[in-house]
């Protein structure tokens, strides 16, 4: 009998050993776990500060684009207003052209007629 409780005890002794050695497994066990999430929690606030910096970039860039925008509107509607006075000013400057010619016209014309006014009227005669 003394002998089958030393068995016992062996076997107790024997089963307390594995499971101290299978608890101890599942602390080291737990332990890489709790690291690998320690791991991958500082690996997602990584991500999402890259993200968030990503994003305020993004911000930026969206900002810059629509200020480039509105200064090509602004330039163009400039070209327009420049175009549009070019115009204005070639009209203006063909009216003067036509108007130099017509007075060139009227001037030539005039004095045909002083010099048709001068051919017909008797000269006095001249004192000898």
């Amino acid at each position: 009998q003394v002998a089958a409780l030393g068995r016992s005890l062996a076997q107790e002794r024997g089963r307390s050993l594995a499971a101290g050695g299978a608890l101890r497994a599942l602390e080291i066990a737990v332990g890489g776990a709790r690291a690998r999430v320690g791991g991958a929690c500082r690996a997602r606030d990584r991500a999402c500060e890259r993200l968030r910096q990503q994003q305020e970039a993004g911000q930026l860039l969206w900002a810059e684009l629509e200020a480039a925008r509105a200064a090509r509107a602004e330039v163009e509607l400039r070209a327009q207003e420049a175009e549009s006075q070019r115009r204005a000013r070639e009209a203006e400057l063909e009216r003067l052209r036509q108007a130099v010619a017509a007075a060139q016209h009227a001037r030539r014309r005039a004095e045909r007629e002083r010099d048709d006014v001068a051919a017909h009227v008797p000269h006095p005669p001249s004192p000898t």
